[in-house]
């Protein structure tokens, strides 16, 4: 081993410092700006005002989840862009409306104004990456629509498709989800995940 230390002193010098035990001690500085970093992260909670919407659904670190709209879009819409067109938008669970939303913008084209579009044009927060909910978000959204607020005893439509005629919606009456007409003008409310 002195040999080898002795032609190379630099490796002898790395093998001294990981044979040796050493113990560092927090310097204040670092201690700071730990504490620092916990306050950054916000504690959010199922209601609150966060992200351009009121919260409605957190994954399970808490700092993650979906947030609606602060009301209604102006007028009801048809699914539809004038057309019927099988584009796929299936998905029905949490965190799927992005999905199909981007499938039928991109089988119905980013012109006229239907469901999917006004959803992506929507710019509420300062935001512009909202969408139309999927089954399972709006189902969800129907669960909290008293902490949401601003929701009518109507229909809304979901971005989930059942067909190239039909789409899912829901009843905010009464709970109800089925499939109707796409061309059935609705009431929408954008989603975004933050």
């Amino acid at each position: 081993m002195k040999n080898l230390i002795k032609t190379l002193p630099l490796l002898g010098l790395l093998f001294a410092v990981a044979c040796t035990k050493t113990t560092v001690t927090p310097s204040a500085s670092s201690v700071a700006l730990s504490s620092i970093d916990a306050q950054a992260q916000p504690t959010l909670s199922i209601g609150d005002q966060y992200g351009g919407g009121i919260i409605f659904f957190l994954d399970s670190t808490g700092q993650h989840g979906l947030v609606a709209a602060l009301q209604d879009m102006d007028t009801t819409s048809s699914w539809y862009n004038q057309v019927y067109w099988l584009v796929n938008a299936r998905a029905t669970g949490i965190g799927k409306g992005a999905v199909n939303t981007r499938k039928i913008i991109n089988a119905l084209g980013n012109t006229g104004s239907y469901a999917a579009k006004i959803c992506i044009d929507y710019r509420g927060g300062g935001y512009a990456d909202w969408f139309l909910p999927s089954k399972g978000e709006l189902n969800l959204m129907y669960k909290k629509q008293a902490i949401i607020g601003g929701f009518v005893s109507g229909y809304y439509w979901s971005s989930t498709e059942s067909d190239y005629k039909y789409a899912w919606s829901q009843f905010f009456g009464f709970g109800y989800q089925g499939i109707y007409d796409k061309k059935f003008g609705f009431f929408v409310r954008p989603v975004r995940i933050f």
